[in-house]
């Protein structure tokens, strides 16, 4: 075979594949417009959230020392405060950092985006079925990187208003008022 084959071969063989990749690629940025939003912030070694879309509720997440771990609950991945979203739902989140790089990855949802800090990365995912899921920081991050779990549970719609109403509650946050109808003839 001629020298020209052997280079000309494995390049038809990428630009075959990349025309998939790209395809998916592409599909896969293409956000669907979201129900919400989830802001996820990484700190030295916890995670902050803020839900701006129900009234700037915000908490943090920190992982259940072992002593505090109730039955059942997975050791080194259970948090004080799991995010909260709804099922069957387009769910945007934004993430960023206040210190160092962090990454927000949670595998079930086939979701991994840099926390960075003075950026604001963004990624979607919709859960099709109810339940816990567990994730974790996935960038190196320093010496407590290990112990940054995250934890999404998925709820009904009606169970994720009335977490909202409860959250609101604690914060003290007035819910917006609701938009009265008008009857078109």
């Amino acid at each position: 075979m001629k020298p020209t084959t052997w280079t000309a071969a494995p390049v038809l063989i990428l630009v075959f594949i990349s025309i998939f990749s790209f395809r998916l690629l592409f599909a896969y940025n293409d956000m669907p417009k979201p129900y919400m939003t989830v802001k996820a912030t990484g700190y030295q070694w916890y995670w902050g959230y803020e839900y701006p879309d129900q009234g700037g509720i915000n908490f943090e997440s920190r992982i259940v020392e072992d002593k505090d771990l109730k039955e059942g609950e997975p050791r080194l991945l259970t948090v004080d405060n799991p995010v909260v979203v709804p099922v069957n739902t387009p769910v945007r989140v934004q993430t960023t950092a206040a210190d160092v790089i962090h990454a927000w990855a949670l595998p079930a949802f086939g979701v991994k985006r840099d926390a960075v800090p003075g950026r604001l990365n963004e990624t979607w995912f919709e859960a099709t079925k109810e339940g816990r899921f567990y994730g974790q920081c996935s960038e190196l991050c320093g010496v407590k990187h290990g112990f940054m779990p995250i934890v999404v549970d998925v709820v009904s719609k009606e169970k994720f208003d009335a977490w909202v109403a409860e959250q609101q509650k604690k914060a003290g946050i007035t819910p917006p008022a609701a938009t009265p109808t008008t009857a078109t003839n």
